[in-house]
């Protein structure tokens, strides 16, 4: 009961009622995006659109529930696990999913990733490949060498995840042209709840998810063959423009 009377509490301060008018304005817009994207479940709610569980979020339950559809069905919400204490509405956080490689101790990456490092220039000089990945190639070519769009038709020869070693490239470059695989610490974005960024950034996590899924396929065939991670070299090199 507390709770309700709580919510429809009148500002009596300019400033408490600029905040007042602000909870009630994101309050309107984000249960409007709520009936509109899911319909179905806003139906099915039992949750009154009036109820606050947590009096010291700006939240309300039916916001709250909303906003864990969007993490459940569309795309991962960054602060769905602290959004009950949360004492302002927050727009859409865009930051990266994991640390990129450059925050983290070269030695401690994932083995496909000093892999691909090492091809494109930024990991083991060549001294270092029989060592680390069990061969030592007879070169390799320089990163600004590559014509990409020849290497991704070299790329698409194969059946083996070969086929996907030009998605796995961009993913670790950060040059996908997806919101969600190319931001980074320094380039993390917020944006407004709206139906349209809403719509483009499930739109754009469904093909993450796609990418990922493809490269992670990658990964496992050069961890495990050396022929494989062998005839990535060879396909990097058959794309340099010498």
């Amino acid at each position: 009961m507390l709770a309700n009377i709580q919510s429809f509490k009148i500002p009596i301060t300019s400033l408490t009622a600029i905040i007042y008018l602000e909870n009630l304005s994101e309050r309107v817009n984000l249960l409007s995006l709520y009936q509109k994207i899911f319909p179905e479940q806003w139906l099915e709610s039992t949750i009154s659109i009036d109820k606050q569980s947590h009096p010291a979020s700006a939240y309300m339950d039916r916001e709250i529930e909303f906003i864990q559809l969007v993490n459940d069905h569309l795309f991962p919400i960054e602060y769905i696990d602290e959004i009950e204490f949360s004492s302002e509405h927050n727009s859409i956080p865009v930051s990266p999913q994991k640390i990129e490689w450059w925050y983290e101790d070269f030695e401690e990456l994932e083995y496909s990733e000093k892999f691909l490092l090492s091809l494109t220039g930024q990991g083991y000089n060549i001294s270092q490949w029989e060592l680390n990945f069990g061969f030592t190639p007879d070169y390799i070519a320089l990163a600004e060498e590559i014509y990409f769009e020849t290497l991704v038709k070299l790329c698409r020869r194969y059946k083996s995840p070969l086929q996907y070693l030009d998605a796995a490239i961009r993913i670790i470059d950060h040059s996908t042209e997806n919101i969600w695989l190319d931001i980074t610490c320094e380039t993390s974005d917020w944006l407004e709840w709206t139906y349209e960024n809403i719509m483009f950034l499930g739109q754009k996590w469904k093909e993450a998810v796609s990418m990922m899924e493809k490269s992670n396929k990658l990964t496992h065939l050069l961890e495990t063959s050396l022929p494989a991670r062998k005839a990535a070299v060879k396909i990097w090199n058959k794309a340099s423009k010498s």
